[in-house]
């Protein structure tokens, strides 16, 4: 049970724009029919994370929600598109399923790099940049030890190399992924999965025209 003193688990993000989460929606209703041990995200859900934060004092989440504002401003919108599949920590070891993004990821690292300096300032961990790769989570492989299961990173690799061939999730047919906000969420976890609360809203800015 949440009471004011409770820890804020925190992430900071870009909310994917309606028709990614369509797509995404029609992605996840699709594998989620072949029946494998993968806890599937809610796609109204989903996000492009640029950092995780973890537990945070509400005190210091508040100091974090007035300094993130200046620092996005620094940045001028610009736009990312859909690719192909992925995982973590690799597609022949599927612990995560993702869907890749393409576009101008120099503004995305530059964004990405911005942030983490803040984050640090305020004394939180940050990952290194090279760890730091955008995609958009679809599902976890859950952590099932039976052996019934130890042909499942084969059917998953065929099932999304399937897609892929087909042009129906590939680089080939891109949806659109524009980056004008940034958002500091809160997660709060519950049986049924998480819930997502926005805290705060932090647009990019264009540069000022000569």
């Amino acid at each position: 049970m949440e009471t004011v003193d409770t820890s804020w688990r925190l992430f900071i993000a870009v909310p994917l724009p309606p028709a990614v989460i369509t797509f995404v929606d029609g992605i996840i209703g699709e594998l989620s029919q072949e029946g494998w041990p993968v806890r599937w995200v809610a796609p109204e859900g989903a996000h492009l994370t640029l950092h995780f934060l973890g537990s945070t004092e509400p005190e210091r989440a508040q100091l974090l929600r007035l300094a993130l504002g200046p620092v996005v401003a620094g940045h001028p919108p610009f736009q990312l598109r859909t690719a192909d599949f992925g995982a973590f920590p690799s597609i022949r070891r599927p612990r995560v399923i993702w869907l890749g993004l393409h576009g101008p990821a120099h503004r995305l690292a530059s964004l990405h790099a911005a942030l983490g300096e803040t984050l640090a300032a305020y004394e939180f961990e940050v990952a290194a940049e090279e760890q730091f790769h955008p995609h958009i989570t679809l599902g976890r492989v859950r952590n099932v030890r039976d052996q019934s299961t130890r042909d499942l990173p084969a059917a998953i690799r065929q099932r999304l190399d399937e897609l892929t061939k087909s042009g129906q999730v590939s680089h080939r047919n891109p949806i659109p992924l524009p980056v004008d906000e940034v958002r500091l969420m809160r997660s709060h976890l519950a049986r049924d999965g998480a819930r997502y609360e926005t805290i705060e809203r932090y647009p990019l800015v264009p540069s000022a025209q000569p």
